[in-house]
């Protein structure tokens, strides 16, 4: 149950660092890649729609991408663990 509290709470972890940093990276990215029109009378709601919906999807694939890498961690971790100990029993 112990190992199953520390894979969970790095996945947890590291899930939420992923969707810290593309919440800010996102926006910067959707202002490079969307220009706003400047002309007056023009309907922006499209475009901040799709702008806002899309850095909800990266947000998304942040959190699913740093759960994905705190697996990764956790398994690497495990395995040198597991590693070290078996070199310390053939001693």
């Amino acid at each position: 149950m112990e190992t199953f509290k520390k894979f969970s709470g790095i996945t947890l972890v590291s899930g939420l660092l992923g969707l810290l940093l593309v919440t800010f990276v996102a926006p910067s990215i959707g202002r490079l890649l969307i220009s706003a029109p400047v002309s007056f009378g023009t309907n922006c709601e499209p475009a901040a729609d799709w702008a806002v919906s899309m850095l909800i999807r990266s947000q998304i694939i942040g959190f699913f991408g740093g759960i994905i890498l705190g697996c990764s961690v956790y398994f690497y971790l495990r395995l040198r663990q597991n590693k070290a100990n078996a070199s310390l029993e053939s001693i």
